[in-house]
């Protein structure tokens, strides 16, 4: 379950602009409240991820999903 929720929250901080920006905000808070199932490794990785450069990335990552594929 957890593997699946960790992709969750990675594609909904991709493709959801205010839930990246509350997310790199207060990652826990986020992950708690918004309800998904991490384990004890995935949620230390995520909240010990260096936010300006995961904002970087997943503002990247969301340019691209606006883009033709192909």
């Amino acid at each position: 379950m957890a593997q699946k929720d960790l992709e969750r929250l990675i594609g909904r901080a991709v493709l959801d602009a205010e839930f990246r920006a509350r997310l790199l905000a207060d990652p826990e808070k986020v992950i708690r409240d918004e309800g998904f199932d991490l384990t004890e490794e995935e949620l230390e990785k995520v909240t010990g991820v260096d936010r300006e450069k995961a904002k970087a990335t997943l503002e990247e990552m969301a340019a691209l999903a606006g883009e033709p594929w192909g």
